[in-house]
């Protein structure tokens, strides 16, 4: 009796499979470290709705705390201690808003815990992934920028020099907001306070990291999710074109 049972337990496994109906592994497992311009929008969803639209599963998680930079999660230890389980494929981080957009600041700053979470990335077989963040839209004076341009361009720079140095990918979604914020699209990426993301900032930069890490073209990634059609179409556009230069 108990080997017929066994049986008839393979058995239905295989047809439940077969139909569909056992839930998918997934292809990967990603691990975000950041702070508000992560969780905002609960853009790691996002990526992984995005990326289910193009037939790839990714099993997300995060470490975030509001205003966080890189160097206080290396000192609170949790997010270290995740990347060290072995549990993720990529670990995607964000610095907070202002620091890259002062280089020095950055290489005192940002660069060693970054440093720090690439090693550990790669001691536990996973991609670390910079997610590259946007300028504030009036700028931010108190790292010498009148203007959303200045602070981009300067964010932009430490970023790039960051991704040579680590020899790791960039997720160039700065330069995607750039491009959406000085087109004719008049797409409103930032909130209220000129700094967080709206749904439309987020689904920029969502559309940009999952493209790094799927390799796909945002062109495919049909999900709406919550975005007007025409303005995601462009915003689609966007991210193909900043993934391109």
């Amino acid at each position: 009796m108990d080997l017929w049972v066994k049986r008839a337990a393979t058995l239905l496994f295989a047809i439940l499979l077969l139909a569909g109906c056992l839930p998918r592994a997934p292809d990967a497992r990603v691990l975000f470290i950041g702070n508000s311009y992560t969780f905002y929008n609960d853009l790691p969803q996002v990526v992984s709705d995005l990326a289910r639209s193009v037939d790839i599963r990714l099993e997300v998680e995060a470490v975030t705390e509001g205003g966080a930079w890189l160097r206080d999660h290396l000192r609170a230890g949790t997010a270290g201690e995740r990347i060290r389980s072995g549990d993720f494929d990529y670990v995607v981080i964000q610095e907070q808003s202002a620091v890259p957009s002062d280089n020095n600041l950055a290489r005192e700053q940002m660069y060693p815990p970054a440093i720090a979470f690439a090693s550990d990335a790669a001691s536990s077989g996973a991609t670390l992934v910079l997610f590259e963040t946007w300028g504030h839209l009036s700028g931010f004076a108190d790292t010498g920028h009148a203007t959303y341009q200045s602070m981009q361009t300067a964010i932009n720079s430490t970023y790039h020099e960051l991704a040579e140095l680590l020899g790791k990918p960039l997720a160039p979604v700065g330069e995607a907001w750039q491009i959406s914020l000085t087109s004719a699209g008049g797409i409103r990426l930032h909130d209220a306070d000129n700094s967080h993301p709206t749904l439309e900032g987020s689904y920029l930069a969502a559309l940009v990291i999952t493209a790094t890490i799927t390799g796909e073209s945002p062109d495919d990634m049909t999900s709406d999710l919550g975005v007007p059609t025409a303005v995601a179409n462009l915003l689609r556009q966007y991210a193909t074109t900043a993934l391109a230069e």
